[in-house]
């Protein structure tokens, strides 16, 4: 088994498992990311490439990632017969994705139906050494057993009949040729953003002739000529991809690099993939997982750090990870707390420029988070449970829900609020671990105060109770809507403004001119900062004083409890099964929510806190089908309380949710916000590494059967090796 790559063996044609394998076996680079479509097509296929914030406008959700004109096909035609994987027989088929040196192979032996035979092989990289660039090999070799040479056709062309689903985005405003370069430039219908792919399209088979195709939608390049049985014919595609979003105008740009490609690599292929094999491997340096004993674990892992990279731009910090990423159309690219709570810690450790950006991202939000909570009568900023570019609020009004067909009213964009704090929380631990104080200065101080200044005006003070409380809310347990109290919410708003104290008095110390600009910017009253003060001092949360156990909101003790053996065999969430409104009224959550309090702020509790609330809580979450997030979240805690078997178990569920479809919904996109939790699940459960101002620690809990654990990580600037083996 190769432990940096996955692999199919044999090609199963239902719609459920090519759609989710298109999601799989996605190539990305951060600018843009294709799916794993067959380059000939195939029969309601998905093909998609979208590029990092380029969105166009949608009815009801706002706008989502406008999937471009497909830059994949090759259409093969054999004496006259198309090569289709639906027709003729597969003698042999392999699809490989090498996650070590990024790179998309497969390999199919078919016999037409006319009985004759070819092996086809193709490779597909985004280049990750240079984002604006894609390519493919496509080779087609001639069986020995045919009895004369074969004409053979190779055609390639980009597609710009493809959608979001149904929907179109793009239109073509022009197109043409320069030398052996084809070029289409399009454009967004509503938002305008311009795109420009280029195409190149060779071989180095003498017996091979070129011809340039025009079409009214888009060119074409024709090879054409004759193989000989044993022969084979190889050629090579290249693409050059450059929007308006980059600052350039697309067509020259586009033109310009490609020509440059051209004129300096003899055999462009081998010279891109060399490039693009070098930057993956500088990347796993820094970013790779070595478990060793347990080869499922190992591969899991190395995917889903996989995708972390493939989904998140280098240097673009107007945008920022979505929840499905670029690989599908789930959640249209909305940008969620999956961002901070889930993938951040895996940037911030290994990646921490990118992290930056990300954290940027919220920075640049601001106006926009000011507005928010100005609209809704509140101080401050109150960032928006869905966002793209602008920073409004995109999450939809209504929607039809996925399991039970019904239209149901979505209220997360106004009464789930805690993704303020997570903003704020981001903020606070990249700083902590990259010790960048210029960006604490410069950005991060003024998220973290203005949320601490919506959270004071959120919170109301109830008079008989002497207390403060945050009522009409969804925590992240989503099943139970219009809550009051909840514990996780109460909590880390109390925590956000406990350390926007801490960094405006850091703040006054270090960069007195900045905090005097603060100070009349935000208005920074002493009477303001004595009321935080008060609020902190005063927050209800909601917590027995002598068993340490968490009421995760007012009455849910007194809910109704969930028989879970009438539902045994259920290949749904209980949402599902019961439905909106009878769901919210069991004792019975979607995903971690006091678990995660605990697990997000782990220095503020202590092991019998921990205890008590696993002990309750995890027996009562749905841990297969209610959120993809938490069970490799509650790795860390699970560790922690020595439950390494549970942890396990739980850990391979985030491994494979993506790889073998778990929840049944990857035909949507990879489950990005579980690959995050995955990696924290690895290092902060099972190495337990934990950072202090003195250095790190590790306190490794061992899953039966590994052997080694080993990571890198960075921490205020020095890169720090760490090898466990057991």
């Amino acid at each position: 088994m190769n432990l940096w790559c996955i692999s199919e063996k044999k090609f199963d044609p239902t719609p459920k498992k090519l759609h989710s394998q298109e999601t799989v076996y996605t190539v990305g680079n951060g600018y843009f990311c294709t799916r794993g479509t067959f380059e000939e097509g195939y029969l309601r296929a998905n093909p998609a490439t979208l590029l990092y914030g380029v969105f166009d406008s949608v009815p009801i959700a706002k706008e989502e990632l406008a999937n471009a004109p497909d830059w994949t096909p090759i259409g093969l035609l054999i004496n006259g017969e198309r090569f289709r994987l639906d027709r003729g027989t597969i003698l042999d088929y392999q699809r490989t994705l090498d996650m070590h040196n990024g790179i998309l192979s497969r390999s199919v032996h078919w016999e037409s139906p006319r009985g004759v035979r070819v092996h086809i092989s193709s490779e597909r990289i985004a280049s990750l050494a240079d984002e604006h660039v894609a390519a493919m090999r496509y080779s087609v070799t001639a069986d020995q057993q045919n009895n004369a040479p074969l004409n053979i056709e190779l055609w390639s062309c980009f597609n710009t009949a493809v959608g979001n689903y149904d929907l179109m985005h793009w239109e073509t405003l022009d197109q043409g040729r320069e030398g052996e370069i084809l070029w289409l430039y399009t454009e967004t219908k509503t938002t305008l953003v311009r795109l420009t792919q280029t195409m190149s399209f060779g071989t180095q088979g003498q017996a091979f002739h070129e011809e340039f195709v025009p079409s009214y939608v888009a060119p074409c390049i024709l090879l054409h000529g004759t193989l000989e049985p044993g022969t084979t014919v190889t050629a090579d595609k290249v693409v050059v991809m450059y929007t308006s979003r980059d600052g350039v105008e697309p067509v020259q740009a586009a033109r310009t690099h490609h020509q440059q490609l051209i004129e300096t690599t003899p055999v462009i292929f081998d010279a891109l993939q060399a490039k693009n094999q070098e930057a993956w491997h500088q990347f796993w340096q820094d970013a790779d997982v070595i478990i060793e004993g347990d080869a499922d674990a190992q591969v899991g892992v190395r995917y889903n750090i996989y995708q972390l990279r493939i989904n998140a731009s280098s240097h673009d910090d107007r945008y920022s990870i979505a929840a499905k990423g670029m690989t599908g159309f789930g959640y249209r690219g909305h940008i969620f707390h999956d961002t901070e709570i889930f993938m951040l810690p895996f940037f911030v450790y290994t990646l921490p420029s990118i992290a930056r950006n990300l954290v940027m991202y919220r920075y640049h939000l601001l106006p926009e988070a000011r507005k928010k909570a100005a609209s809704n009568g509140y101080e401050g900023a109150q960032y928006p449970w869905e966002s793209t570019l602008s920073g409004e609020e995109t999450t939809p009004p209504a929607i039809i829900h996925p399991e039970t067909g019904e239209l149901i009213p979505v209220l997360n964009g106004s009464l789930e609020l805690h993704i303020s704090a997570s903003v704020a929380h981001a903020t606070w631990q990249y700083w902590t671990i990259t010790g960048d104080d210029q960006f604490m200065r410069d950005y991060g101080a003024e998220i973290v105060l203005s949320t601490a200044m919506f959270w004071a005006s959120r919170a109301q003070k109830n008079m008989q109770h002497n207390d403060y409380e945050i009522t009409n809310v969804i925590g992240p347990d989503e099943w139970h809507e219009h809550v009051n109290n909840n514990v996780f919410t109460n909590y880390i708003a109390r925590w956000n403004i406990r350390v926007a104290l801490d960094i405006w008095h850091w703040l006054q110390r270090t960069a007195p001119r900045k905090a005097a600009q603060l100070e009349q910017q935000l208005d920074l009253t002493v009477q303001r900062l004595d009321h935080w003060q008060d609020v902190v001092k005063h927050m209800r949360i909601l917590q027995d004083k002598q068993s340490g156990l968490f009421e995760q909101f007012d009455g849910f003790f007194e809910l109704e409890p969930l028989d879970e053996q009438k539902y045994k065999g259920r290949t749904d969430s209980y949402q599902g099964i019961l439905g909106m409104k009878e769901v919210q009224k069991r004792r019975f959550i979607k995903q971690a929510d006091v678990l995660m309090l605990l697990t997000v702020l782990d220095q503020e509790f202590d092991l019998a806190t921990k205890r008590v609330n696993w002990d309750y809580y995890y027996p009562i979450t749905d841990h297969d089908y209610g959120s993809s997030l938490t069970p490799a979240f509650h790795v860390i805690l699970a560790c922690e309380l020595g439950k390494v078997k549970e942890a396990y178990e739980l850990f391979m569920k985030g491994a494979l949710i993506d790889l073998e479809n778990l929840r049944g919904n990857t035909p949507e996109g990879i489950h990005v916000a579980c690959s995050g939790a995955l990696w924290q699940a690895a290092i902060l459960g099972f190495a337990g590494l934990c950072l202090t101002p003195e250095g790190y620690t590790t306190n490794p809990h061992w899953p039966d059967g590994w052997t080694r654990l080993a990571f890198t990580f960075k921490y205020k600037g020095e890169s720090i090796r760490v090898d466990l083996r057991r």
